[in-house]
């Protein structure tokens, strides 16, 4: 049996090992507080720090939204009232006029009523035809990006780009028209050439009327867009319809019915021109897109086979060159589509 002494040194032993298992289970309580501890300083800081961001230059949220304005816009389309109403009310303030006519203005007149009478039935076909061709939503139009399409005619393919940075409004009208074929199946119905004589620099061929006369459309008209990327013309001046702009070949363009003396503005829709040779006009035609290398040399071929006089204008005089009329050679779009 142990001694006493044997046993006091035992219980000794016993309670050093305890006093040293408690100082180990507090120096291990230290360490995991103070990671604890340090913990909850990050996230702390972390939280403050994000908070601050938030309330700073670093909001997520907000940059997505500034990021997002930045690149879209809305745009307002006008209304366009009873186009074939407004073509007869024009009939009939058109004979009222060549009544009082003098005798060297009523050929003009007659000819000017006579293109209105003849695009009636047109006329009819388009306004049942725009019944199922909504307003483009002018909610968040985007303002960059390029769809590429292409003008199948009765020449040839047509390729073209859209380009929304310059005319994002015009863009979506004419991107809502060609999903809707809204050009299928219609006539290129003026082509203009430059005149030395008179001084007009306009080389284009119009199009994307459904009743092939100039006087058709949709249901809505689009906002002018400036096209603030063309270079000025050599001898540009300042004029109530802006600055004359070069429109370089194989721009395709919005056609409109500004008038800066009546105060009309904001009047194009779906009638665009293709420029097949620099061209000189106001900047007051939006720029929507470009053509393919491809696309302007069928224009191009086009344009050379020249323009007769159009029936509803004054014939050109004996020797003179027309420059101003419809296509030699019919020209048709087929169809048209963007890829």
């Amino acid at each position: 049996m142990p001694s006493n002494e044997e046993r006091r040194a035992a219980a000794r032993l016993k309670l050093e090992r305890q006093n040293e298992q408690r100082a180990a289970q507090a120096r291990k309580r230290k360490v995991i507080g103070g990671s604890i501890a340090a913990a909850v300083v990050v996230a702390i800081v972390v939280v403050s720090g994000y908070a601050w961001y938030t309330k700073g230059t670093f909001d997520p949220d907000k940059r997505s939204k500034d990021e997002f304005a930045a690149t879209h816009t809305d745009c307002t389309f006008g209304t366009l009232s009873n186009q074939l109403q407004q073509i007869n009310n024009a009939i009939t303030q058109g004979k009222a006029e060549v009544a009082k006519a003098p005798a060297d203005q009523k050929a003009a007149l007659e000819l000017q009523i006579k293109q209105l009478e003849d695009a009636l039935p047109a006329l009819q076909q388009m306004t049942a035809f725009n019944k199922g061709i909504p307003t483009p939503n002018g909610k968040n139009v985007p303002t960059t990006g390029t769809t590429d399409g292409t003008f199948d005619t009765n020449f040839g393919q047509i390729g073209f780009t859209l380009d929304s940075s310059w005319a994002p409004c015009n863009v979506a009208t004419m991107t809502a028209l060609l999903k809707a074929k809204y050009y299928d199946g219609t006539q290129c119905f003026r082509e203009t050439a430059a005149d030395p004589k008179s001084g007009s620099k306009l080389s284009v061929l119009q199009c994307g009327d459904r009743t092939n006369s100039g006087l058709g459309g949709p249901n809505w008209t689009s906002p002018d867009e400036i096209p603030t990327q063309l270079k000025a013309a050599p001898d540009s001046q300042p004029s109530m319809a802006g600055p004359t702009v070069i429109y370089p070949a194989g721009t395709i363009a919005i056609a409109n019915a500004n008038n800066p003396q009546t105060g009309a503005s904001n009047t194009g829709a779906s009638q665009f021109f293709m420029v097949y040779a620099e061209t000189e006009l106001p900047a007051s035609y939006a720029t929507v897109g470009h053509l393919s290398d491809a696309g302007l040399k069928v224009l191009q071929q086009i344009a050379a086979k020249g323009i007769k006089n159009s029936p509803y204008k004054t014939p050109a005089a004996p020797g003179q060159p027309v420059t101003d009329g419809v296509p030699a050679q019919t020209v048709t779009i087929t169809s048209a589509s963007l890829n």
